[in-house]
C-alpha cells in the first residue's frame, strides 16, 4: 500500500504539502497543498511520513568510541554541547547507524517544538509513524553532494552524514569549506535541484544561473555540476530519498508511536461499523426466519392434528399425532410392520396442506395398501371433490385420482386414491 509523505513547516502550521508514495519511491497522485486537516482522509487510510523543515532541527555528526546505544546517547548531548546553541537538556536526540569510519549521524530538536508539531499533527487527526528532516531526503551518497533551492533557501546535502539549510549568500564559502575540510574524499558529482520557474530571477529570486556560477568557480574540473530542474514542490526529489533517513525518525524514545504505523483504528473504524451493521442485520434477518419457521411448524402441527382428529374420530387424546397415526394405520392393516407406515406418512405429510384447506369435504375413512392410499370423504358438491383433487396434484410429490364420486340427498360421497408421483 502506498505511503502518504508529507511535507510540514513549524513556522507555518496551518499549511502542508502532501501526496501518495509507492514502494519504489514513486509519486502516484497529484501534490496537494492546504491545511493538515484536508490530509487527513488520507491519513486516516495510509501510513504516514512527515517530512519536516530542517530549519527546526540540528543536523550533526558525532564520533565516539561507544558501541552501546544507550550509553552513545547519554554521551551525545555532551559531545555536541559547544556546537549548538540551545541548551542541550531542552533537546531530544536521535542517533542513526555509524559509518564504517565511526561516524554517527545525529538529529536534535527542541522537545517543546517536537510536542508542539505532533500535537498539531494529532489536533488534524494525523498520527505519522515517523518524521523525519526533509534536508536528509536528497539524493546525496559518499561520493555525491545534492544541494536542493525552495523559497530562496538553499537544502544541503553533503555526503549522508551532514546537511542543513542556508541562505543563498554563503553558498561558495559553504563549499569552499567543506571541499578544504574533505581534501582526501572529494565529491565526484554535485547534483542542483532548482525549481522551473527559477529561471528569470523575480520577485528578487536568485537565478540558476548565478547558483551555477557561485558552485562552478568553487570546484575542480574533476567535479561533475549536474542541474535537475523539479516542478511544483521538493516533495518530487524527496519522496525518492526519504526511506533512506528513516533511522533518524525523531519519534524514538519517548515520542515513540503507542501504535506500529499509523493502521490503526481509524483505518478500520467505518470497515468495522459497516460489518457491525451487517451483522445486525443478518442476525435479525435469521431471528425473523427462525420464527416464521416456528410459527408455520405450529400450523403444520394444528393441521396434522386436525387431520389426524377427522380421521380417527374415536381418539380422545393426542400425545403425538404422527406417532399415534402411524399405529392406527398398522392396526388397520393388521400388522405392526414398520415396512410402509413410512410412505404412509409422506403420503399424508404431502397431502395434509390441500386436505385441510378445502372446507367443503369431510374425511370419512383412510387406508392404506400397496404403496396407496384411498381416502374416502364426503362433500357439499361434486365441485368440491374435484376441486380437492386438483390440489392434490398440485403437490408434486404425489398423485391423485379420483375413484368414486356420487350424489345422494344434497351431498356427494367419493373416494379419492393417492400414490407417490413418479420421478
Amino acid at each position: 500500500m502506498d505511503t502518504l509523505l508529507i511535507h510540514f513547516d513549524p513556522k507555518a502550521p496551518g499549511h502542508a504539502t502532501w501526496s501518495l508514495v509507492n514502494s519504489a519511491g514513486e509519486l502516484t497522485t497529484m501534490i496537494s497543498r492546504g491545511s493538515p486537516e484536508e490530509a487527513r482522509h488520507l491519513a486516516d487510510t495510509h501510513r504516514t511520513v512527515v517530512l519536516l523543515d530542517s530549519t527546526a532541527v540540528h543536523v550533526n555528526t558525532v564520533q565516539l568510541p561507544i558501541k552501546n546505544r544507550q550509553k552513545l546517547l547519554r554521551a551525545i548531548p555532551f559531545a555536541l554541547e559547544e556546537q549548538i546553541a540551545d541548551d542541550v537538556e531542552d533537546l531530544h536526540f536521535v542517533a542513526g547507524k555509524p559509518s564504517q569510519s565511526g561516524t554517527v549521524p545525529v538529529v536534535a530538536i527542541r522537545h517543546e517544538t517536537l510536542k508542539d508539531i505532533i500535537s498539531r499533527l494529532h489536533e488534524a487527526g494525523i498520527e505519522p509513524v515517523a518524521i523525519i528532516p526533509d534536508t536528509l531526503c536528497l539524493t546525496a551518497s559518499e561520493k555525491q553532494w545534492s544541494i536542493l533551492l525552495h523559497d530562496n533557501i538553499l537544502k544541503v546535502q553533503l555526503g549522508t552524514l551532514k546537511s542543513g539549510e542556508f541562505d543563498t549568500s554563503i553558498l561558495s564559502a559553504l563549499i569552499t569549506s567543506n571541499l578544504e575540510q574533505h581534501a582526501d574524499s572529494q565529491p565526484e558529482k554535485i547534483i542542483l535541484f532548482t525549481p522551473e520557474s527559477n529561471s528569470d530571477g523575480s520577485d528578487n529570486k536568485i537565478t540558476t544561473g548565478e547558483i551555477t556560477a557561485s558552485i562552478s568557480k568553487c570546484i575542480s574540473a574533476d567535479i561533475e555540476l549536474i542541474n535537475i530542474s523539479y516542478n511544483t514542490h521538493p516533495l518530487v526529489v524527496y519522496c525518492g530519498q526519504y526511506q533512506n533517513a528513516m533511522p533518524l525518525n525523531l519519534l524514538q524514545d519517548a515520542y515513540k508511536p503507542k501504535n506500529k504505523g499509523n493502521v490503526n483504528w481509524q483505518r478500520w473504524r467505518l470497515a468495522a461499523s459497516l460489518a457491525a451493521v451487517f451483522l445486525c442485520l443478518h442476525l435479525g434477518s435469521a431471528a425473523t426466519q427462525y420464527y416464521d419457521l416456528l410459527e408455520k411448524n405450529e400450523q403444520l402441527g394444528t393441521e396434522i392434528d386436525k387431520i389426524y382428529k377427522n380421521t380417527f374420530p374415536q381418539s380422545k387424546r393426542i400425545v403425538d399425532a404422527r406417532v399415534q397415526m402411524e399405529q392406527k394405520l398398522n392396526e388397520l392393516r393388521g400388522t405392526s410392520s414398520n415396512t410402509s407406515s413410512g410412505d404412509v406418512i409422506e403420503l399424508l405429510a404431502s397431502s395434509a396442506s390441500a386436505l385441510s384447506t378445502e372446507k367443503n369435504i369431510t374425511l370419512q375413512s383412510i387406508s392404506f395398501r400397496n404403496n396407496q392410499m384411498d381416502i374416502d370423504l364426503t362433500g357439499t358438491n361434486l365441485q368440491a371433490v374435484e376441486s380437492l383433487n386438483k390440489k392434490l396434484n398440485a403437490q408434486h410429490e404425489i398423485k391423485a385420482e379420483i375413484i368414486t364420486s356420487s350424489s345422494e340427498k344434497n351431498q356427494v360421497k367419493g373416494s379419492i386414491r393417492i400414490q407417490k408421483a413418479k420421478s
